[in-house]
């Protein structure tokens, strides 16, 4: 199950809250919330109020009421811009530099992880009883297709090793060239 919570009209610009929101992306709520308690960037209390509503959110939807924060993970967390506040600041010669007080709006989604595992089990029950519908016409096909897989794997090894043998030959014949032509050298100097 999933739940939703939104956080609009932050005073704080978009590029700095992405900053943040990048770090609980993927994790679960306890992890959320504890980087963003030990973040020293100003937009991590509202990002962290706002992990804790949606958190709140998922169980109000649950028919228990109970879920543990290590249960639940952020599944999706973004940052949209909002209204830009266009101010004048005075500047000189009669000249005014304009400034831009950005706002950003702050979507969390968290989703229930156990909800997954039952899922998966859900799939693999139904894969059993695939199996079990098998006629015995097909199981054979399989084992013969079995048998024919080691032969392939012999003969694919058989050329390994000869290759690997010719490797080895062009090596020893690679150096006792070199250690001929390195006595011959040596032969040359001293006379």
């Amino acid at each position: 199950m999933e739940a939703k919570a939104v956080k609009r009209y932050i005073p704080s610009s978009p590029r700095k809250m992405r900053l943040l929101v990048d770090l609980i992306r993927n994790k679960n709520v306890r992890d959320g919330i504890n980087i963003m308690k030990f973040s020293k960037k100003s937009p991590a209390k509202i990002i962290e109020k706002t992990i804790l509503s949606a958190y709140s959110n998922l169980i109000g939807k649950l028919d228990t009421g109970k879920l543990d924060m290590s249960d639940v993970i952020i599944k999706e967390a973004f940052v949209d811009g909002g209204p830009v506040l266009k101010r004048m600041l005075p500047a000189p010669q009669g000249r005014a530099y304009r400034i831009r007080k950005r706002s950003a709006h702050l979507t969390l989604v968290v989703k229930n992880i156990e909800e997954k595992e039952s899922e998966k089990t859900q799939v693999k029950k139904n894969e059993t009883k695939i199996k079990d519908t098998k006629s015995p016409e097909l199981e054979t096909s399989d084992n013969s297709a079995e048998n024919i897989e080691p032969t392939e794997k012999k003969a694919s090894e058989s050329k390994t090793k000869v290759t690997k043998s010719k490797g080895t030959k062009a090596k020893t014949e690679k150096t006792k060239d070199s250690k001929s032509k390195e006595t011959k050298s040596k032969v040359n100097k001293k006379n």
